[in-house]
């Protein structure tokens, strides 16, 4: 079966997804376990399990699934351009591989673990700036909202990845391979902070002290997901904080939060109506554009944006309740 899929993509002159071994797989089993933790021993007791947390997290799950399915697909493009990028164009070869077969060797993995640390914080550096240019750029937008749209934050949230998002996210990393990362090592640091990252949405667990300050964590993550509006747009560190501290987008969780979602949260669970929903009103706004420029404004401005009526963008939101 391998051979056969294999050589389906090397006929299309793609890379195989199934000769990368993505280390999300073998925590799948672990992610069941925490939320079947998370329900029987906080949701259930804080009778804080109901029908439209179910709701919330079926759809979540549903969109998980479509999710794993595009990604394997994608996996096959993104690691083709990327080693296509490595082999004709890196700048150097400083931070490469000169042998990958020893790559899987304990000797090179312990002579190397410096370059595991410094491919960690190029790569949450590259995850930062997708994240938060996903909030800020309204076409991006179409493609994370889908993850914000929950009304609740639970384990099982976290599996609310976009579709579209899984097109675009792997081309911020274009600059770290030119440069000489090799594309697994990249392949897999990000499928590692897709992992860290699913631990933090989370009530169950309280504030952690220095470690909030760090690293993100379920009181960072609480107030990005949060629907407050002086923590939207907030926290955008895949792994690490100091992006958000350097940028100015870190805040602190000051308060409970209580509600979660967007500015204007949908009313439905069909998982094709949470994907397509807000792709479908960018296109109703284009096309209500009276000119070029307000084209172009409703595409690459930030989500809110009007060409006329109330500007709802976050930073003039946040701007006027000062």
């Amino acid at each position: 079966m391998k051979e056969t899929v294999t050589q389906f993509f090397n006929n299309l002159g793609l890379f195989s997804p199934l000769d990368f071994t993505d280390p999300v797989t073998y925590f799948v089993p672990g992610f069941i376990l925490l939320i079947l933790g998370e329900t029987f021993l906080y949701q259930i007791p804080q009778k804080l399990f109901t029908k439209k947390l179910v709701k919330d997290e079926l759809s979540s799950v549903g969109l998980g699934l479509g999710a794993m399915f595009l990604d394997f697909g994608m996996k096959a493009i993104s690691l083709s351009y990327f080693f296509w990028i490595y082999n004709h164009l890196r700048l150097t070869n400083f931070f490469g591989i000169e042998n990958f077969s020893e790559f899987f060797t304990l000797k090179w993995q312990l002579e190397h673990w410096w370059l595991w640390i410094l491919v960690l914080i190029v790569q949450d550096f590259g995850f930062y700036w997708h994240h938060r240019l996903s909030h800020k750029i309204r076409l991006l937008w179409t493609g994370h909202v889908n993850h914000h749209s929950a009304t609740h934050l639970s384990f099982a949230i976290a599996l609310r990845q976009g579709w579209f998002e899984i097109i675009y996210r792997d081309i911020w990393y274009i600059p770290f391979v030119l440069v000489g990362f090799h594309p697994i090592m990249i392949a897999m640091m990000h499928q590692i902070n897709l992992i860290y990252q699913f631990w933090p949405h989370t009530n169950a667990i309280g504030k952690l002290g220095w470690f909030d300050k760090i690293f993100n964590s379920p009181s960072n993550h609480r107030v990005h997901h949060s629907r407050n509006i002086s923590d939207l747009d907030k926290n955008y560190g895949g792994i690490l904080m100091i992006w958000d501290h350097l940028f100015g987008t870190y805040k602190a969780e000051n308060k409970k939060i209580e509600e979660y979602g967007i500015l204007h949260n949908i009313q439905t669970h069909n998982v094709f109506h949470i994907v397509f929903d807000e792709l479908g009103n960018l296109i109703k706004d284009v096309k209500s554009a009276p000119n070029f420029k307000a084209k172009l404004n409703y595409i690459f401005n930030a989500p809110g944006w009007r060409h006329s009526g109330k500007d709802e963008r976050i930073a003039t939101l946040q701007k006027n309740s000062n």
